[in-house]
């Protein structure tokens, strides 16, 4: 008999940073969702998961580049990346270019506040965080 197969939208919040296991799970898990043919309406970065988006983090050679794991995930699926503003400024990250400070957002992260992380969750089916 023909199943029917329902798609499932996910909202994704990520808070942990790039150094804790749970980061690279999340990546895998995303990929996963979207190759079953689910949809992400929006990846929301959060809590430590904002120094994901710092462009000066140096990684070392023999491990993973979360910075570029996220960005090559973000082009190659057209996802949303949000970053919460007022998490990301607590974490010393910042979209200034005012003297004395220095733009280290990485350019595939939208700057978004609480409001949207809201609008991700209130339009998904279901909401994972790790």
């Amino acid at each position: 008999m023909f199943q029917e197969f329902n798609v499932t939208t996910f909202a994704i919040i990520i808070s942990t940073a790039p150094t804790d296991n749970r980061t690279l799970t999340a990546l895998k898990y995303a990929k996963a969702i979207l190759a079953q043919g689910h949809q992400i309406n929006g990846v929301f970065f959060y809590q430590h998961g904002v120094i994901n988006a710092n462009s000066y983090l140096q990684t070392p050679s023999d491990e993973i580049n979360h910075l570029t794991a996220w960005d090559e995930f973000h082009k190659s699926t057209n996802t949303p990346m949000h970053l919460c503003i007022s998490a990301a400024e607590r974490r010393g990250l910042t979209d200034s270019n005012s003297p004395g400070y220095s733009h280290n957002i990485a350019s595939h992260f939208t700057i978004s506040g609480l409001g949207e992380l809201v609008v991700l969750t209130d339009k998904a089916d279901k909401v994972v965080q790790l």
